[in-house]
């Protein structure tokens, strides 16, 4: 089965895919406007924002294999296979199956898809690991609160009742800090600040001071933090993390982890004295 998309694309096919069920961060999510943050709605022809799924790829063949399937394409206006090298068939699959690939232009995930959501032409952009991690399950309820006007929506690997089948004695701990050392940065009570399973406001990325802040191979724990320290709407949805399907992990987490922490403290420095370290 192949599978159509492009910029505006909307399929008459859906695929059955039970909602998830979602939690609000309560009065957590705010809406406070912002001159750096300018909030303008455009538009697809029937008159919603526009989505983009993005799938980052690094030979992933065995779980595009298992999630292209599943995806219930009509959700989205766009689907883009960002690639980072992948030598094992994902791209050739990826374009069997109907999908626009993309290559990266720098090294590193986050430079990544830095670089493919500054360009995207779609109001949000929804960040979905195909490696067997991120459940096509939660889509709908993500997608749905996206267009309810939320700024971040994180598919939380930690809001009961989800759990992680793929978190170590190591990663689990690191998570649980460094999401309590984020939530210094704003109201939000967030209990997920690493998990790539997210979708936000492509605008985000194109505030000037975002790319500043931007350091090592991981950017969503700074599309928290940022969004913590500007304010924005911020929802949590729980979702389970399932083990990945095939190939290794690519986090190196003594690296990853000091990257995070030297990230939280200029996020930190800058909410307190507006300086830009």
């Amino acid at each position: 089965m192949k599978i159509s998309v492009g910029l505006l694309l909307k399929s008459p096919e859906r695929f059955s895919v039970p909602v998830a069920f979602s939690i609000d961060n309560g009065p957590e999510a705010m809406n406070t406007k912002n001159s750096d943050y300018p909030v303008t709605k455009s538009t697809n022809s029937d008159g919603e924002q526009t989505i983009t799924l993005l799938l980052p790829t690094l030979n992933e063949i065995n779980g595009m294999r298992l999630i292209i399937p599943q995806l219930q394409v009509d959700l989205f206006d766009e689907i883009i296979v960002l690639d980072g090298g992948s030598a094992d068939g994902t791209i050739e699959y990826a374009k069997s199956q109907g999908l626009r690939v993309i290559r990266q232009k720098r090294k590193g995930l986050a430079a990544g898809i830095y670089d493919a959501v500054y360009e995207m032409q779609t109001d949000y952009v929804i960040e979905f690991s195909p490696d067997g991690n991120c459940l096509v399950e939660h889509l709908p309820e993500l997608v749905s609160k996206l267009k309810a006007g939320f700024d971040l929506v994180v598919v939380s690997r930690y809001l009961p009742p989800a759990f992680s089948e793929d978190d170590t004695l190591i990663t689990g701990i690191g998570n649980f800090l460094f999401t309590r050392m984020f939530r210094l940065l704003g109201q939000s009570k967030c209990t997920d600040v690493l998990g790539i399973f997210r979708g936000y406001r492509c605008r985000i990325l194109r505030s000037k001071d975002f790319k500043h802040f931007l350091l090592g191979p991981v950017l969503e724990p700074l599309t928290s933090g940022y969004c913590a320290i500007k304010k924005l709407r911020i929802c949590e949805i729980p979702g389970i993390e399932k083990a990945r399907v095939g190939g290794e992990t690519k986090n190196f987490i003594p690296y990853n982890g000091t990257c995070i922490l030297l990230m939280f403290l200029r996020l930190m420095l800058f909410k307190l004295t507006g300086w830009k370290l």
